[in-house]
């Protein structure tokens, strides 16, 4: 009688994925200096685009929705609400952008050298802190200048700060859940990168950055709520300026279902990230 033996591969779970990936922390620098020298190689300024790019759009936006249109504010300064939506958004969407295309980015390092394939995803989006670090030197200045001018001081100032602090790590998290998938699919197919282009735009103007979630219709508020971005966008504002709402079950439903985007994302990349370089 003749055995037949069938040898399966085995996938790791979300844990292990991530115990690796930590394990490997050190290389999370050199693949996001790496693609900033990709991304900006061969331009005049350099590096100097990616405080360029952030900042002409939030000025811009900040003369044509706070002064031409006075579009409302929740009683702050127009360029300081819009600049604590921005902060947000941007972690989100910066990251998810560098995430998207890390595969892409970085084809010759996975016949290099070994290293957990998700980490690719993750060092990638790197670039990204440094956009934070720029947003938050110019709120920082910007709420000296509005505090001095005004006579008053527009943060809270107590520990309910911490939920901004939350609802930043949130939108990291979110972005990471998506980029998880987006990688794995912007690599097969590059209509993904331009189609994601489009899903941001739009959903970006479903997400209260350029107007307080007060001048929503109440009758539609509770269809915003759905989006996730809203609630984390919410909270950070409400954590920082006591302005707005805050919504605990609603942000309480959004953070479970970005753990478990999380975890379903790392365990298909784990599956897919193998196939999809082979098939290059």
């Amino acid at each position: 009688m003749t055995q037949r033996w069938e040898v399966t591969p085995r996938y790791p779970g979300a844990g292990a994925t991530l115990v690796e990936v930590w394990q490997y922390r050190r290389l999370m620098g050199f693949i996001g200096d790496r693609a900033l020298r990709k991304q900006y190689r061969r331009t005049v300024l350099g590096w100097l685009w990616l405080f360029i790019n952030p900042l002409f759009p939030i000025a811009l936006r900040a003369v044509i929705f706070g002064a031409l249109l006075g579009v409302g504010s929740n009683g702050l300064p127009y360029f300081l609400f819009l600049l604590a939506g921005t902060v947000i958004w941007d972690v989100f969407a910066t990251s998810l952008n560098w995430g998207t295309r890390a595969l892409e980015m970085n084809r010759d390092l996975t016949s290099q050298i070994y290293h957990p394939r998700a980490l690719l995803t993750i060092g990638n989006m790197t670039p990204a802190f440094l956009n934070l670090g720029l947003k938050v030197g110019v709120f920082a200045l910007a709420l000296a200048y509005y505090s001095i001018r005004d006579g008053r001081g527009y943060l809270r100032g107590d520990w309910s700060m911490l939920w901004a602090l939350a609802a930043l790590v949130l939108a990291f998290l979110l972005s990471l859940a998506f980029s998880m998938f987006t990688s794995i699919w912007g690599e097969r197919l590059r209509d993904i990168r331009f189609g994601l282009g489009q899903l941001l735009s739009v959903w970006y103007l479903l997400t209260p950055v350029l107007y307080p979630l007060s001048q929503v219709p109440p009758e539609h508020r509770d269809w915003m709520l759905l989006n996730p971005l809203a609630i984390i966008v919410e909270t950070f504002k409400w954590g920082l300026f006591g302005v707005g709402e805050f919504y605990p079950n609603a942000l309480g439903g959004t953070a479970a279902g970005v753990v478990l985007l999380l975890t379903g994302g790392l365990i298909y990349f784990a599956r897919t990230e193998a196939r999809t370089i082979a098939e290059r």
